[in-house]
């Protein structure tokens, strides 16, 4: 009776929820190059046959660009023992188009359907998995009940839970518990996350901890040094440093980047969102930059001395930073929650933050008990870079701190390839 109330009063709320959000989501979505992609796999129609399509093999789901790279890992690793079909299905038009562009060999990218009634089966019926695998912790009550009726284990993998989401899931703990209950299995990503699902009322038989794909750096691919990207670059450094501004947030650009200037290097920028091109762009001006698009394709013949450089791309923040010699870490110093500095850690760069990282707490708390990350203000954002740059032992020394404190980690791809495998039908 619970369920069938918490499903009722979820499905009488969901469409003033549609209502109000998906104009705005398609706005976003046109903006960022969704439209005539296959969007409308959201809303359940499909282009191909559903006879043509991949049935029988793994359901992967992936919010956006950051769980889609976590699912590709994985799914590289299950594929090393596994010869059938998977599904990997994206909420937004940026992870559908890394998806894509990845181009494994048997993955069949999908715009995962909206959470209405009808839709999430049509979807499990056109694909008929054996199991179903969620990305972090990403579940839809609807979903999660189609799979529960076709008798699909549905297995949530590199789970975290920060204190803040643990407090509010914690106000609803009969919600939460309803809607948990469906999962067959949940991997954290380490023993303080599995604490704090058992508290919010996940059943602790179900939790294994068997560590964060995304930070298992031992396995991940040799970081790409692009020669294109190299030759960029060097057109422009005029023989400076580059420091990677990653994943930055409304204002970070102007900010880190006139911190970078001051501390002699060059500043190369990954926005978080590229389609903020513009605003990035007015506000690095207004700073004294020139600033010079990737997108605009051709640099140009002469590079001025206040250049630098914009990567208004999507899925080569790991390229870039291959390429550069110290990494800040953007959404720290104006935005809260700060991005993953794993990339920057795993390439061995030495990494900067600002002051507010409460989205990665754990694994600064982590770095910062080894002494491996440097966390500081924007007024000493210059004086760090410069001290990241000077080439010493010391500074060494924490770079390698920071890739050997993730090595718990280590394993944790095959690990939760494992788990699965304890589920997946055959």
């Amino acid at each position: 009776m619970k369920r069938f109330l918490f499903l009722l009063i979820y499905n009488l709320l969901l469409p003033v929820f549609l209502v109000i959000s998906i104009p705005g989501y398609l706005i976003k979505m046109k903006k960022r190059g969704g439209f005539g992609t296959g969007l409308l796999e959201r809303f359940g129609i499909y282009k191909r046959p559903a006879s043509e399509e991949p049935k029988g093999g793994l359901y992967v789901h992936a919010v956006s660009v950051g769980e889609v790279f976590i699912a590709l890992k994985f799914i590289r690793e299950w594929s090393k023992t596994h010869d059938e079909p998977v599904i990997l299905s994206t909420s937004t038009a940026t992870g559908h188009q890394v998806a894509r562009d990845a181009a494994l060999p048997n993955v069949r990218p999908l715009y995962s359907p909206l959470d209405v009634p009808g839709l999430s089966g049509r979807c499990l019926k056109r694909f008929a998995p054996r199991a179903v695998v969620l990305i972090e912790a990403e579940l839809w009550p609807n979903f999660a009940e189609a799979c529960h009726r076709r008798h699909i284990p549905m297995i949530m993998l590199n789970a975290r839970l920060s204190p803040r989401s643990e407090g509010r899931y914690a106000k609803v703990k009969g919600i939460t518990r309803l809607l948990f209950e469906r999962l067959s299995a949940l991997g954290a990503q380490n023993e303080t996350d599995k604490a704090r699902f058992a508290r919010i009322g996940v059943r602790p038989e179900i939790i294994t901890a068997p560590g964060s794909i995304k930070f298992d750096v031992m396995g991940d691919a040799p970081q790409n040094l692009r020669d294109d990207f190299r030759s960029i670059l060097n057109s422009m450094r005029r023989d400076k440093p580059v420091v990677l501004a990653a994943s930055t947030h409304a204002g970070e650009e102007a900010l880190i980047a006139t911190a970078i200037r001051r501390a002699g290097a060059f500043p190369l920028i990954v926005p978080r969102h590229a389609e903020r091109r513009a605003q990035v762009v007015a506000d690095l001006q207004q700073a004294g930059f020139t600033p010079i698009l990737r997108t605009a394709g051709e640099l140009p013949a002469d590079i001025p001395e206040n250049a630098c450089y914009i990567a208004d791309t999507t899925g080569e923040l790991r390229d870039w930073t291959a390429l550069a010699d110290a990494v800040v870490i953007g959404k720290s110093f104006l935005a809260k929650g700060g991005q993953n500095p794993v990339e920057a850690i795993a390439a061995r760069k030495p990494v900067i933050t600002g002051p507010d990282m409460t989205n990665f707490a754990d694994l600064v708390a982590l770095l910062q008990q080894e002494e491996a990350i440097v966390c500081c203000p924007g007024e000493e954002l210059a004086a760090a870079i410069h001290q990241a740059l000077d080439g010493s032992v010391a500074t060494t020394n924490r770079t390698e701190r920071a890739y050997n404190a993730l090595s718990v980690h280590s394993g944790a791809t095959r690990r939760s390839v494992a788990l699965v495998e304890e589920f997946y039908q055959s």
